[in-house]
């Protein structure tokens, strides 16, 4: 590389050493083409100010009153409600299959903040941004508030009655009943599922999951294990960890645990040895962006090249010899697997080769073999031939029973029919009832139309989605189930791990839980909570060997939110291989100019939570794209074809057509054009409808299943122009070594590896020679600490700093203005070559300075320095002048341009009350969670106790599920931020300007086997 490229760029642009088209300065009058110049009914700035002048405008702008809102007081307390304090409750998630465990805030009746829950075992305390926005969805106002009849309203007893008819009618015909469900809903709603299937004899279920990755994991373990499961997969045992299109840490399976387990296994500084990761995918994930070692493959070449890691795994364990002194029982299982490799090695034969060089899969199979028994292999996408490889290079390496456990793993239903079998049937005629429980097809799916079409011959149809949405508006009765924070529930996410959900609150509309209507249309009905204690004390008490009674039990139960029952020896399926041969019949790589990526965004999934502003305007981890979806090409690829970031471009596949302007992705295949999933919904919402474009009509059907990987696909230019709505593409750090970094072997030599320059700067970021004559603290002195080995870049302290802190969601416009409000955000960085670099991901918040240099040039002290460390921002002092903006060299202040008045009166009820709703005209920025610091110091004080180390933490530290961020009293030697401070791999930010942040990072380390041995 020339020496004139920086060794970390924010974008292509930056590496190149070019400035935008557009600076997208904040402060600037110019904006892009095709952006409003102001929000609707608002005079122009530039206007604004040539009539009133500048002081004149500043001091009116600062002046105006807040909105004038009225306030009611309690008549008649509550006598578990004390205002001022929170109330939380132990529950479960329902954002994804996942279902983490969750502590919900509420105040004053209405939940305010999720939380993760640490007694959780499996979540252990993490959630992510979906999670932490589900509490915004529970305010949705265009959530279903009343059932309907033909989208019109009517009572639940009118749609009981004719739901009872329908059916009837269908039972004594005799025909088809078809239920259309998710795979995992939690073992209670299960069984109300039963319940229905046992009440209507011609009743069956449809398993339907819009990114087909359950459904492929659990079809493969069919053909391998017997049993359509999902295993339980455990990182945190793993030594070696090969993915091909796994995004684990993102969106695949169950991220929040993954992202804990990972960063356990990679902990170098607790445990001196770290688990190497090796990736191998198309376009660049989270998951990707975290390797050590990345390589880049075609779409339909990932599952070639793991065929052609187990035909090589297969070799080695074919010549496999027991060590001398192996037990007998060791020395027999040689023979053993050497026929299953011999049998596997013919299996794989017929696979074409792959692309990929022949060094790199030595090397991914000789890491692997060295580490059998410790080592893990994931598949990610929805092809079946891919997951039955992963089994089988489990099977051989004997990662079963400790990295992998299909014992312990999430069962899945053994009878149900798939989506393309339900739409065979209605093709054919003669179906009685169709009802959808909490799934879009009609959005999620390729054969949209054809599902409207086949619907309208059908007698019964039925919905019980959270709103009209594009599947709810084709059927004829619409049964809004409530949502999670409303509702009871459970969850067994591991075998022998149920957690509980309950409401936080009552149901704000007419809604009704999906159990209840169930029981009631199965001729059974009972009240959710019943049903489900009833269960429980009939399946799970006997089971848990507490000595309680069962009221004791379950109110613990309640409480803690999770139980985990004592361990029972479950004999484990053995591995079979005599379906491989039929199960990889058909791959095959393809010869295309183009193949089409389709992939779930970590902000809206496959589209679901869509209609949440605070999941549409955090950025995305990898692209910084905002409000919309992308087509992301690789730089050589842009090149050749003349193509740059806006461009848009039109994708043909099977006649489907769809538009998108173009992001020139670093880290992306040239044949690849990747678009992430969950935008372009037409009946989500005021917020999400219009959003983007829609790629799942595009997926390609193969066996009657809808596929992500689409080959063949034709992408030409419209000679359009889009501006992208991106963040970090500004206020660049040029030349800083704000990121540092250095490989396993040089750390555990030098524990200050790559972090030299620390010293030279005086260390604790305090320069020798020094104008300012510092603070005293006599006290606490609050400071943090984040880890950038541990930090994956998900987001999730974003949303949960959102959710804490009353930050507006500002639009698109506001972003391409360059006017976003996050207090913190995640800087993305990139290292290396353009077509595959490394990438590092920094939290950047406020640094709270010692040396703050917004706080000299503030004309009125509305920034200032506390008695306790903090720069705190004194709104009602602020004339909103934004020298503090203009000085602060990690550009972390936000001036709010605008009232955000949160009009819609149902949405408002998610404001916290312990931190002010700012007006227009003030700067703000992150506080360290001020309010969660008073309150701590308040509760150790009515306790007559000393504040301890863990008691306050920051909304972002909370919510992390790799647990990279750590919050507290510096002054004090014994908490954690302290002992950071002092390790050999902390740094401040920006030392050699002598600001003396508060914030230390710790370098990130990297195990690419560089100067050791693999």
């Amino acid at each position: 590389m020339s020496e004139s490229l920086p060794k970390y760029w924010q974008s292509l642009a930056h590496r190149a050493g070019e400035l935008p088209e557009h600076t997208r300065n904040e402060f600037a009058d110019e904006l892009p083409v095709g952006v409003a110049a102001v929000p609707p009914d608002a005079s122009t700035r530039r206007d604004f100010f040539k009539v009133m002048g500048l002081s004149a405008a500043a001091a009116m702008v600062a002046c105006q009153r807040a909105p004038v809102q009225k306030v009611i007081p309690y008549v008649a307390r509550p006598d578990e409600v004390t205002p001022g304090l929170a109330l939380w409750y132990a529950s479960t998630c329902n954002g994804c299959s996942a279902q983490c465990g969750l502590l919900l805030k509420t105040r004053d009746g209405r939940p305010i903040k999720v939380e993760g829950n640490d007694e959780h075992p499996v979540s252990k305390g993490g959630v992510c941004a979906v999670g932490q926005a589900s509490v915004l969805s529970l305010y949705d106002a265009s959530r279903a508030r009343f059932p309907a009849l033909s989208c019109q309203r009517t009572a639940w007893a009118a749609l009981d009655k004719k739901v009872a008819e329908g059916l009837k009618q269908a039972a004594d015909a005799s025909m088809p009943i078809r239920v259309v469900l998710p795979w995992v809903m939690g073992p209670t709603a299960e069984a109300a599922v039963k319940r229905f299937l046992t009440a209507y004899p011609t009743a069956r279920t449809v398993r339907y999951e819009p990114l087909g990755e359950l459904a492929a994991i659990g079809e493969a373990h069919r053909i391998t294990h017997g049993v359509r499961v999902v295993p339980d997969y455990r990182f945190d045992h793993a030594k070696v960890i090969v993915s091909f299109g796994a995004d684990f840490l993102g969106t695949w399976v169950s991220p929040v645990a993954f992202t804990r387990q990972y960063t356990e296994a990679r902990d170098a500084a607790g445990k001196r040895e770290m688990a190497r990761h090796f990736q191998v995918e198309p376009a660049l994930t989270l998951t990707g962006a975290a390797a050590d070692r990345r390589f880049l493959v075609a779409p339909s070449d990932v599952t070639p090249a793991l065929a052609d890691l187990v035909r090589r795994l297969a070799q080695k364990a074919g010549h496999a010899v027991p060590a001398p002194a192996a037990p007998e029982s060791q020395a027999t299982a040689v023979p053993a697997l050497g026929a299953m490799a011999s049998r596997v090695s013919a299996a794989v034969a017929s696979v074409p080769a792959p692309s990929l060089e022949e060094k790199a899969l030595e090397e991914l199979a000789d890491a692997l073999w060295a580490q059998r028994g410790n080592a893990l292999v994931v598949a990610g996408g929805d092809d079946v031939a891919a997951q039955v490889l992963a089994n089988t290079a489990n099977a051989l390496l004997g990662n079963e029973g400790t990295t992998v456990s299909v014992a312990d793993g999430v069962a899945l239903d053994a009878d149900a029919l798939s989506y393309g079998e339900l739409l065979a049937e209605l093709k054919a005629g003669g179906v009685g009832a169709v009802f959808f429980l909490g799934v879009n097809p009609a959005y999620a799916d390729p054969r949209s139309e054809e599902l409207a079409t086949l619907l309208k011959s059908v007698l019964l149809t039925v919905a019980s989605n959270d709103r009209l949405d594009e599947t709810a508006s084709l059927v004829r009765y619409h049964a809004p189930d409530a949502t999670a924070l409303e509702s009871w529930g459970d969850a067994e996410p591991r075998r022998g791990v149920l957690s509980l959900r309950q409401p936080a609150v009552a149901p704000l509309h007419e809604t009704r839980p999906l159990v209840e209507s169930l029981l009631l249309w199965a001729g059974a009905p009972q009240p959710h909570y019943d049903f489900l204690r009833a269960r429980w004390e009939a399946e799970v008490f006997p089971r848990a060997a507490s000595g309680q009674t069962f009221t004791a039990f379950w109110d613990d139960a309640v409480r803690r939110g999770v139980v985990t029952l004592p361990a029972t020896q479950v004999p484990a399926p053995a591995f079979r291989e005599e379906g491989l041969a039929k199960a990889l019949a058909g791959v095959a790589r393809a010869s295309v100019d183009w193949e089409l990526v389709l992939y779930p965004s970590v902000g809206v999934r496959d589209g679901a939570p869509a209609n949440n502003a605070w999941l549409q305007e955090v950025p995305d981890p990898i692209t910084k794209a905002t409000w919309g979806n992308q087509a992301c090409i690789a730089p050589a690829r842009a090149k050749a074809l003349g193509l740059s970031d806006g461009d848009v471009v039109r994708v043909r596949s099977g006649g489907k057509t769809m538009e998108l302007p173009v992001l020139v992705q670093a880290g992306t295949h040239p044949s690849v054009i990747a678009v992430s999933l969950g935008y372009g919904r037409t009946k989500a919402g005021r917020i999400a409808d219009g959003i983007g474009a829609n790629g799942y009509p595009l997926a390609s059907v193969v066996g009657g299943h809808a596929r992500r990987a689409v080959p063949g696909v034709v992408v030409e230019a419209t000679g359009e122009k889009q501006k992208l709505a991106l963040t970090q593409t500004y206020n660049r750090l040029d030349g800083r070594p704000h990121v540092r970094e250095a490989e396993l072997a040089e750390y555990l030599t030098n524990p200050r590896a790559g972090n030299e320059e620390h010293e030279e700067h005086g260390g604790n970021g305090k320069h020798p020679l020094s104008i300012w004559s510092g603070h005293e603290y006599k006290g606490h002195r609050w400071a943090l600490a984040v880890d950038l080995s541990a930090c994956t870049g998900c987001s999730a302290c974003v949303v949960s700093c959102q959710a804490e802190n009353n930050i507006p969601s500002v639009g698109r416009d506001e972003v391409l203005r360059s006017r976003e409000m996050h207090w913190m955000r995640i800087d993305r960085y990139y290292e290396g070559d353009e077509a595959n670099p490394q990438v590092v991901h920094q939290p950047m918040m406020c640094q709270h300075c010692e040396n703050a240099p917004c706080e000299t040039v503030c004309p009125v002290l509305a920034t200032v320095h506390s008695s306790e460390g903090l720069n705190q921002q004194v709104y009602n002092r602020c004339v909103g002048t934004r020298y503090c903006a203009n000085n602060c060299p990690t550009k972390v202040r936000r001036f709010n341009w605008f009232d955000y008045k949160h009009d819609e009166p149902l949405e408002r009820m998610v404001l916290n009350p312990d931190v002010v709703v700012r007006s227009r005209g003030v700067m703000e920025k992150c506080s360290m969670c001020v309010q969660r610091v008073t309150e701590a110091k308040a509760l150790a004080n009515r306790e007559g106790r000393a504040l301890r180390d863990g008691d306050v933490q920051t909304a972002c530290q909370q919510s992390c599920p790799a647990k990279a961020i750590h919050f507290g009293d510096i002054n004090d030697p014994g908490s954690a931020v302290a002992k950071l401070a002092k390790d050999g791999r902390a740094f401040q930010l920006l030392e050699e300007l002598n600001i003396g942040s508060s914030i230390t990072y710790l370098t990130k380390i990297r195990n690419t086997g560089s100067g050791s041995e693999t």
